[in-house]
């Protein structure tokens, strides 16, 4: 994680994936577990996982989009430090699935929520994750101070990315 600073989910030819670095499922939420990487969609809007200094610097490069009506209503139930699972917040809610999903994935596409922990497991290759809003920066705060957000960035990532990728998953900047 640290060499790269992201990883996808699944194998693709645009970026490293967990097979690639040869990890697992498990080591993935391993490493959720103990808050050592940022689980999103920031990139392309796929399951994307960041090291704690790529998603620090993102989050300072990238500009923040309001919330949507259903993200809002998601984040509502997040934003005081709860945690939750899918099935659960779908619930309380109350938004249909489309509603939902459109909610919860604008949530995880511009690093408002991450998975803060391992849920129930479902097979060997797959779980539910607990969501939460601003408890992963409590669990795992920021190591250094943040200067020169785009310029370290994209050290960073310009192993593994074209600029034109790059200005994509920050917003141009």
């Amino acid at each position: 994680m640290q060499k790269y600073g992201i990883l996808l989910c699944n194998t693709n030819p645009d970026l490293p994936a967990l097979e690639d670095i040869g990890c697992g499922w498990g080591d993935v939420t391993e490493l959720i577990d103990r808050q050592e990487l940022f689980y999103c969609k920031a990139f392309r809007k796929r399951t994307t996982y960041l090291s704690k200094e790529t998603y620090y610097l993102l989050k300072e490069v990238r500009q923040k989009k309001p919330l949507t009506p259903s993200a809002q209503r998601i984040y509502a139930i997040l934003e005081n430090g709860a945690e939750a699972e899918t099935g659960f917040l779908k619930a309380v809610s109350g938004l249909d699935g489309k509603a939902y999903r459109e909610g919860v994935d604008f949530l995880l596409q511009n690093l408002y929520v991450t998975a803060l922990r391992n849920g129930k497991l479902l097979n060997e290759s797959w779980s539910t994750f607990l969501y939460a809003a601003a408890e992963w920066e409590k669990c795992a705060p920021a190591a250094v101070p943040i200067e020169n957000a785009s310029e370290r960035l994209w050290e960073i990532l310009s192993q593994t990315m074209t600029e034109r990728q790059f200005r994509s998953l920050t917003g141009g900047r």
